[in-house]
């Protein structure tokens, strides 16, 4: 437990540190010290207040919140002188204390409103979008950082080295040692370097110079925040939605990560106690002058990495967070320390796939039209950003990010839900076999997704496959008309195909290999290839046979007396007679049993194994119509009408059979007629079921096309 607390606390030290670097450096330089005091100790009380939630996420500050609270913050101060306040460090402390309460209380009313839902409304390009804002945003601010403590005559080189030891430690980390906490790591040998520094005579200026024990809070003036006579009513108005643009924006955090870590461990119940206790923590810990705070998947799920997250973890992180601060390390960091963080950071931050994109493009080579459209939106929000504010650009990011989830997410993921009663595969069955899948199949589900399956989804998905298992013991998801999915989707499948194993059932994927999907890729890397069907009829073919394990014997050519089973009521002599005009055969797997276009010479009967019926296209490819397994003959309508092979048979495991040629047959029915009347009518009786469920199988997918 404290080496998990630990690590989750080295992984959200450049988020707190750089975070309120950002928002202090804008808003109230000087008060950085006590900025630190409130971020640290803010973040310990939300996550030790909270840590007793139905579904506990680990917090921490955040750049995207930091840099939106220090724009609201500055453009309300620049109003200031027009009413007669002055824009001091004191004023904007007072408006960034009240907007971070504000906020706080916002995420409340949206928990009492449910609007949970509106997290599901936002794809992942929006924040693609934010995050390379913010990393751009970062870069040009630390660029002319650097470049003021590169040009000092005496420490130059010695803040180069600094910042180049961080990035390159950071790097060699995250490149070989991925569990570890690469920027933490990074940031001690900024630090060990600095020190080295220093003992040379060559000090670098330090991110603090000493620890404070005062609270923004205690430093801010609350005058701004009452607002100037005259205009009040307006001035509130401003503060209010304010309030509510950074409260959405945790708000909408906060619910990510809750959606994330319950993929990872199933608690998705979020009491309402809960839900105040998280909304007045994060309330106190804006008043007191913390940056605004947010639920961090990364932190989340650092603390969660050897168990389940739990109320001792956060604890232990709470307190190793306030105890890092009390310590005064911080007054060891050397300012390109946090410089060369702060690069790492935004390297992290910036999305590497849209720039892979926008190249590809750039080149005149054909992209996808669904990466086109998330290069619009990322590029659409960092603009914005660039030439206005992000405050601007988080309204632009939510407002495209809705409509562009309206054109991909009209319909909920599954469109359909059928039984196996409802729909069959085209195998061949036996009689016995078709009695058996009448009666059980219900134990077979269908559920037939739809539009695109992205992060939005990927709840309702899951819940939708678990209540099928509720009534089923084999469920299949028909994949046909999904093109695109994210990665988030192929997690959840992939965690329920591992529940589904533990539990005995069985989870099969059809339809996922078409032309100009991603759904194969993504899915055979969560999903095993034996799990993963080529077409919806195979898949069904799969459970059936499953199904039909679980309720009939292997198949037997003979009873315990030599007997034949197939053709029913054969006498001892007809049954000696009919075998010794029959021959027996064996295949590999791959093995030609019969070929498409030869005369049609002898009648086979399949007494183990599975085989195809496939015939070829009009490019020459062989096309799979349905399977034939034991207890099933094949051959029997080119036997009886003498035409060619109007398909192939390929053993698709080991297959034995027996084979009866025409010329056998004519004997037969010379010195055996009443033998051969028996043969003939238990050919028809099979032909007729076999039709019969051809007809339905036709009828069952065409109502599916069709709905």
């Amino acid at each position: 437990m404290i080496f998990t607390a630990l690590d989750s606390m080295a992984v959200s030290l450049p988020f707190i540190l750089g975070s309120t670097v950002i928002l202090f450096a804008q808003v109230a330089p000087t008060a950085m010290g006590a900025g630190f005091f409130a971020a640290f100790m803010g973040v310990a009380w939300v996550t030790l207040f909270t840590s007793h939630s139905g579904r506990p996420i680990a917090y921490a500050t955040r750049f995207l919140e930091a840099t939106t609270l220090a724009t609201l913050v500055l453009q309300m101060a620049a109003q200031l002188p027009r009413y007669g306040l002055q824009d001091t460090e004191s004023m904007r402390l007072g408006l960034m204390c009240g907007l971070s309460a504000m906020a706080g209380l916002v995420v409340g009313l949206l928990w009492l409103l449910r609007a949970e839902w509106l997290a599901r409304f936002i794809p992942a390009p929006v924040y693609l979008g934010f995050a390379s804002s913010i990393a751009l945003s970062v870069l040009l601010s630390q660029w002319s950082s650097l470049a003021k403590q590169i040009s000092q005559p005496q420490a130059g080189l010695w803040a180069a080295v600094t910042v180049i030891s961080v990035v390159v430690c950071a790097q060699v980390v995250g490149r070989f040692r991925p569990q570890w906490p690469a920027s933490a790591l990074g940031l001690i040998a900024g630090i060990l370097v600095g020190a080295v520094g220093a003992l040379s005579m060559t000090p670098l200026p330090k991110l603090i110079e000493s620890q404070s024990w005062h609270l923004p809070v205690q430093l801010a003036d609350f005058t701004g925040l009452w607002g100037p006579d005259g205009h009040r009513w307006g001035w509130w108005m401003e503060l209010i939605q304010g309030a509510l643009m950074l409260g959405v924006l945790v708000f909408l955090n906060n619910v990510a990560t809750s959606e994330q870590m319950a993929q990872k461990d199933d608690r998705r119940l979020l009491k309402p106690s809960d839900k105040a206790f998280q909304a007045l923590a994060i309330a106190s810990a804006g008043a007191l002058g913390a940056p605004a705070i947010s639920g961090s998947n990364v932190v989340s799920f650092m603390a969660a990495r050897s168990q389940p997250l739990n109320r001792w973890t956060l604890g232990a992180l709470a307190l190793l967070l306030a105890g890092l601060y009390c310590s005064s390390a911080l007054v060891l960091i050397p300012v390109a320390a946090l410089s060369g963080l702060l690069l790492v950071e935004a390297w992290k931050l910036w999305d590497r796939t849209s720039v892979r994109h926008a190249w590809i493009l750039l080149r005149g080579d054909p992209l996808e039209w669904h990466h086109k459209e998330d290069l619009m939106l990322i590029a659409g929000v960092t603009a914005v950003s660039l030439l206005a504010n992000m405050v601007a650009a988080l309204m632009a990011g939510l407002l495209l990010g809705l409509l562009l989830h309206a054109h991909r997410n009209t319909q909920k993921p599954i469109r359909r839900t059928m039984t196996g009663l409802e729909i069959k595969s085209n195998c061949a069955r036996t009689p016995p076999e078709l009695e058996v899948l009448a009666q059980h199949g219900h134990a077979i589900r269908v559920l037939q997704l739809d539009s695109h399956q992205f992060f939005a989804s990927a709840a309702l998905l899951q819940d939708g496959v678990r209540q099928s298992f509720t009534d089923a013991r084999f469920v299949i998801l028909d994949w046909t008309a999904v093109r695109r999915i994210d990665s988030s989707i192929a997690q959840v499948v992939g965690k329920l195909q591992a529940q589904t194993l533990q539990l005995g059932g069985v989870l099969v994927h059809a339809g996922t290999q078409w032309k100009n999907s991603n759904v194969y890729a993504l899915l055979s890397i969560h999903v095993p290839c034996t799990s993963i069907a080529p077409d919806l009829d195979r898949a069904l073919e799969t459970a059936e046979n499953l199904l039909l394990q679980m309720h009939l014997p292997p198949f037997q050519l003979e009873d315990a007396n030599g007997h034949l089973l197939w053709p029913e009521h054969l006498s001892g002599e007809e049954s000696r007679t009919l075998q010794r005009a029959m021959t027996s055969h064996q295949f590999d797997p791959g093995d030609c049993i019969m070929r498409e276009g030869e005369t049609s010479d002898a009648l086979w009967f399949i007494t183990r194994g599975q085989a195809s019926v496939q015939i070829t296209t009009g490019d020459g490819a062989p096309l799979r119509v349905s399977g034939v397994r034991a207890g099933i003959i094949v051959g029997q309508i080119g036997f009886i009408d003498r035409k060619n092979r109007s398909a192939s048979v390929v053993a698709e495991t080991a297959v034995e059979a027996m084979r009866l040629n025409f010329g056998s047959f004519q004997r037969l029915s010379t010195e055996h007629p009443a033998l051969v009347q028996k043969l003939l009518s238990q050919l028809s009786i099979d032909l007729a079921a076999n039709l019969r469920a051809a007809n339905l199988h036709a009828l069952a997918q065409a109502h599916s096309i069709m709905a």
